[in-house]
């Protein structure tokens, strides 16, 4: 598959700020573009709208899953604890206004240009209008109302001193912006080669269901008045992608067995998998942040699972291992991997197997010869080099030489799969078995779980809710979905207070192991690893649910108030 949106970065990274020239000199420049005679062609648009990728997330998001509580890593997170304080700047303010102020700039552009390169250019206003609102998004996830700038603000305007508008009207501003960016995209199917990459309608969709659940449910959870207007328009935008037809979940088991889910985040542009399977033979990818081996390699850094995670996988049988006779308990290291949700075995290193990593070159895999044994390394659980809960992850780890180029993946169909189920459920109480058929049970399916239906959660004591967020949690693992999740379902005062534990060491073969015994650390009353306790951990409901505005911009606008409890 054609990565031609690569070539644009860097000469849209010379162009980016181009703008911010002089305007009462009328010269133009002849070493260097200038708004004189830019914008004047179709291509200029688009080299200015390549600008935009660059704001997408990434694989250092997978650090924030330990913002939350299903990972963490040495010296834990401050967010994770409620440790942190008021900035004097914040990056994520900064870079979103950044985007907010281009994309609208992208928007302007478009009056005075002749109709036939604004008819040319039409799908890069688009785009303008769904990184607009991508941004708007991140700051209502992070502070709640922020500003709402209507316009590409000039020093002398009175709107750079503007106060916070209503989540509410946050949110539908970005309700507004996809709309207008999904009455104009094209679909993936209608993508030319070299345009592969670029946002599409289901990318917009996909969005509008994540937004619109987001603000659905926190409007249920924190006492607001829109839950279900929100939770419909989620509701009816995942719909829309799911009958479609233009992405399907990623199922190679007969292929590659039951390491299948595995290989999905590894896809490269060389072999990555015994069937050789490519990123062009991946269709569940509805977004990503595009990366290369030769031209913008990775660079990534992961967490390490908590007892909490490794707990959350269902068994064969699709009960949880407090319910299930299949569950064969934590005497010996690898028992908790047995009959369990293959996603466990898939995400997780199990100790005595082999695995192989991108990173020295004799942990590499050399797919002319697979399973070579003098290849890659055997996973021993080292506390305090490789792990600080003996559980590590291996979702997204590359295993062929340095760089790889997997690319990350913003918006998965799984998501949106995982976000009709909860919405649906949230918005009427309950969901039929056609319902869960039509959704999260696709999910579950590909994993080797049986279906969730009403009767099989009323027999055994299941609660729909919960399933669905479980599900939700062990499928996103490590994409930048914890922390906002269980802040949404206005649950993390609860969560984010208990300890971090790791494996349970005593009584288990980690205690006799001479590989493990003498492990000097800390243990519960079950005999659970304590990584950080309880008593390190807060979070004030009245305070925490939102980040503090940073201090400087608070300083500069006066008409700004800050967030309760951080006054």
């Amino acid at each position: 598959m054609k990565r031609n949106i690569f070539k644009y970065i860097t000469l849209s990274a010379l162009i980016f700020n181009f703008y911010a020239c002089e305007k009462n000199l009328d010269l133009v420049p002849l070493d260097q573009i200038s708004e004189a005679v830019y914008f004047k062609e179709a291509t200029d648009f688009k080299l200015f709208a390549n600008s935009f990728y660059t704001y997408l997330p990434a694989f250092a998001t997978t650090g924030s899953e330990a913002n939350a509580d299903l990972a963490t890593y040495v010296g834990g997170s401050v967010i994770s604890r409620g440790s942190y304080l008021p900035s004097e700047y914040d990056g994520s303010w900064n870079s979103n206004y950044d985007l907010i102020r281009n994309s609208t700039y992208l928007l302007t552009k478009f009056e005075g240009t002749s109709e036939s390169v604004k008819n040319a250019s039409v799908v890069y206003g688009a785009e303008a209008y769904f990184f607009r609102a991508f941004a708007y998004f991140n700051l209502l996830k992070s502070f709640g109302g922020v500003p709402l700038i209507p316009k590409v603000l000039e020093l002398q305007d009175k709107e750079l001193y503007s106060a916070r508008a209503s989540r509410i009207d946050i949110a539908n501003q970005i309700i507004s912006d996809l709309d207008k960016a999904i009455a104009i995209l094209p679909n993936q199917s209608g993508l030319s080669a070299a345009d592969n990459g670029r946002i599409t309608k289901g990318a917009a969709l996909a969005l509008k269901s994540r937004v619109a659940l987001f603000e659905g449910t926190w409007q249920k959870f924190h006492n607001g008045n829109d839950a279900n207007d929100f939770l419909g328009k989620s509701i009816d935008a995942a719909k829309q992608i799911i009958n479609s037809g233009e992405y399907e979940l990623w199922d190679k088991r007969s292929q590659l067995g039951d390491q299948s889910y595995r290989h999905l985040f590894i896809l490269d542009k060389k072999q990555t998998n015994l069937a050789n399977f490519m990123k062009g033979d991946n269709k569940e990818y509805i977004l990503v942040n595009r990366f290369d081996i030769d031209l913008r390699p990775i660079s990534s850094y992961f967490a390490d699972p908590t007892r909490k995670f490794a707990d959350m996988f269902l068994c064969s049988d699709g009960l949880p291992i407090d319910k299930s006779p299949l569950f064969k308990g934590k005497i010996n290291v690898v028992d908790e991997y047995e009959n369990r949700d293959l996603r466990m075995r898939t995400l997780l290193m199990i100790v005595g197997n082999r695995y192989w990593s991108n990173w020295h070159a004799p942990w590499n895999r050399d797919w002319s010869r697979p399973n070579d044994p003098t290849t890659g390394f055997v996973y021993v659980a080292d506390f305090g080099v490789r792990t600080v809960t003996g559980y590590s992850s291996i979702k997204l780890m590359p295993e062929i030489i340095n760089p790889p180029g997997c690319d990350w993946p913003v918006i998965r169909f799984a998501e949106v799969l995982l976000n009709y189920a909860e919405a649906d459920y949230e918005k009427n109480g309950a969901i039929t078995d056609a319902e869960l058929d039509f959704s999260i049970n696709k999910v579950k399916a590909r994993v080797g779980l049986p279906r969730l239906t009403n009767a099989f959660a009323g027999t055994n004591g299941l609660n729909i809710r919960e399933e669905i967020r479980r599900e939700r949690s062990i499928e996103l693992y490590e994409e930048g979905f914890r922390y906002d999740d269980l802040r949404r379902w206005k649950i993390a005062e609860i969560e984010m207070i208990k300890p971090l534990l790791g494996i349970k060491y005593k009584g288990t073969q980690f205690e006799t192991d001479p590989r493990w015994a003498g492990l000097d650390a800390t243990f519960d009353s079950e005999g659970y690893l304590i990584v950080e306790d309880a008593s390190k951990r807060q979070f004030d409901p009245k305070k925490h649910y939102l980040q503090p505005l940073p201090r400087r911009e608070l300083l500069l606008n006066k008409n700004l108030v800050q967030n309760p409890g951080w006054e």
